[in-house]
């Protein structure tokens, strides 16, 4: 498809069987100039049950990729019977962002085919099997097989639950509903950290730490079977009663019109999707996302944005002279669980755009404040080890700027991003989606493999200051590409990458909802008989 074909279809393109739908959809937007009333209803206590249910996948995310940092300061010679080197725990902290990166392809190959929920369940057992052979290592080699078993579930978590969330979640909660994953993700790292404390000075505790991740990996499993699927996958498939049935028990102050009319909108998105794809092969997918402008568009900003994000350990204290490091990484990972537990309340509220100009700014100056104080801590470069045992003021520095760090973080770019599948349209949103995964394993591969490296070849001053400039580069790329979607129905996102990257678009409709002169449904488009790109 030409990277010049609009975002806009007739009527005639559409498959004739759609046609009797369609037709319908438009006479409903004549008459009523709306197909989404049924938003604006209480959802009811079922739909937040799925998405805690759900984001146990998140949890386990944290819980996996937190407790490591504990494990290798623990480590010692249990595997192999030798001290285990640097390179060796770049290369175990490594793997797990290599699995998750291939985890999250699998996962976005396989969703649109078979549904959102068989991805969810494939992850909860590698999260099982991972914790399982971990904790039984007795080499590097076993213990690389774990750690890449637990990047592939952690990989499929990231990617699928966030787009399961969204795709059943109400507008006007949909950014709540998406941050319980991210409230999970952090209670996850603070229970990791709160067991590499508890068995910080057992023989072998480490192992303990590990094995704890299969107890949520199993009630992720069991809670699954109470899990209804996607209502648009469900639509996708040909799933109509289904659809009706799982949309019932999301909206149950809802009519039985307002049911018909929001099947009738999600239908018209599907159709497009069926329509623009039947097959909705990878390479057919990956094609409408790069090639289509608008899709392009909402691609950058999602994968922009992910981007950005940066991964820490308790690794860093060990560095720096504190005598337990991973009490005070559990002081830095509550701090992350408060203020991601504190944008919840305000993510729909305020606005994503809005929450992370607002918070973005404070990292890099808490990552300048840190690579000052550097300066000062006593520090062999070459070994990372500190030339005296006292914990001196540049120590206690480096602590409160990453502290507060995590507050800016865990408050804005900690958990904007995972949102922001909601920029995709749905024929390309599972491919999308991964790609917005790709945009974050990839880089944290880099990080996790080459972050000592960077600290004894670059100094730690150095190292900070370099992740400093990428996180001003983040706040720069934010105010120019990254638009609003908050209180937007997914079928209404669709129309703002169709205004470059609808910054300005996206502002302009946010005003006219808040003074009511904006119908919810597909748009203008349709109402002039032409069936908008929605």
């Amino acid at each position: 498809m030409s990277s010049e074909k609009p975002t806009t279809f007739a009527m005639e393109t559409l498959p004739m069987s759609d046609e009797k739908h369609n037709v319908t959809t438009v006479e409903k937007l004549n008459s009523n100039g709306s197909l989404d009333t049924i938003e604006d209803t209480k959802p009811g206590i079922f739909v937040w049950l799925c998405a805690a249910a759900t984001a146990i996948g998140g949890m386990l995310f944290g819980y996996d990729t937190g407790v490591i940092s504990g494990v290798l300061v623990v480590l010692g010679s249990d595997l192999g019977g030798r001290e285990v080197t640097d390179s060796e725990k770049e290369l175990i902290t490594a793997l797990c962002a290599a699995g998750a990166l291939i985890g999250a392809i699998v996962a976005g190959i396989t969703s649109d085919k078979y549904g959102r929920k068989p991805a969810i369940w494939f992850a909860s057992v590698l999260f099982t099997l991972g914790a399982v052979v971990q904790s039984s290592s007795y080499s590097i080699a076993q213990m690389s097989v774990g750690r890449l078993l637990i990047g592939l579930g952690v990989g499929s978590a990231s990617m699928i639950v966030p787009l399961y969330i969204a795709e059943i979640s109400p507008a006007r909660f949909r950014g709540r509903m998406i941050s319980i994953d991210m409230i999970f993700l952090g209670t996850g790292s603070v229970l990791a950290y709160a067991f590499d404390a508890a068995f910080y000075k057992v023989p072998h505790g480490w192992r303990y730490m590990i094995a704890m991740g299969a107890i949520p990996s199993i009630c992720l499993g069991a809670f699954l079977f109470l899990c209804p699927e996607s209502p648009r996958q469900l639509l996708f498939h040909n799933r109509r009663d289904q659809c009706e049935r799982v949309l019932r028990q999301i909206y149950p102050n809802a009519t039985d019109e307002q049911v018909a009319e929001k099947i009738l909108s999600i239908e018209h998105g599907v159709t497009q999707s069926k329509s623009l794809n039947e097959e909705i092969s990878i390479r057919k997918s990956l094609s409408l996302l790069f090639m289509i402008p608008a899709n392009r568009r909402a691609g950058i900003a999602a994968c922009g944005l992910m981007f950005f994000q940066a991964d820490y350990s308790s690794t860093l204290f060990d560095i720096v002279g504190f005598s337990n490091p991973i009490a005070v990484g559990s002081v830095v990972a509550i701090v992350n669980w408060i203020f991601t537990v504190l944008s919840i309340f305000l993510i729909d509220r305020v606005g994503r755009r809005r929450l992370l100009l607002w918070t973005m700014w404070g990292m890099p100056v808490c990552l300048v404040i840190a690579a000052i104080a550097f300066r000062w801590v006593p520090l062999d470069h070459k070994t990372l080890k500190l030339t005296t045992d006292e914990v001196g003021w540049p120590a206690i520095v480096v602590l409160v700027g990453m502290i507060l760090f995590v507050a800016f973080y865990a408050a804005g770019l900690g958990c904007v991003p995972w949102q922001a599948n909601e920029f995709l349209p749905m024929e390309v949103r599972a491919m999308g989606t991964m790609m917005i995964n790709a945009f974050n394993w990839g880089p944290n591969i880099i990080v996790s493999s080459t972050f000592l490296t960077m600290m004894k070849s670059m100094t730690p001053s150095g190292t900070f200051g370099f992740y400093a400039a990428l996180c001003f580069l983040g706040w720069v790329f934010v105010y120019f590409c990254f638009p609003e979607a908050s209180q937007m129905t997914l079928e209404e996102v669709r129309r703002v990458f169709e205004h470059g990257f609808g910054v300005k678009y996206a502002e302009e409709w946010r005003k006219e909802y808040r003074r009511g002169e904006k119908a919810r449904g597909p748009g203008e488009g349709v109402r002039s008989g032409s069936m908008a790109s929605v």
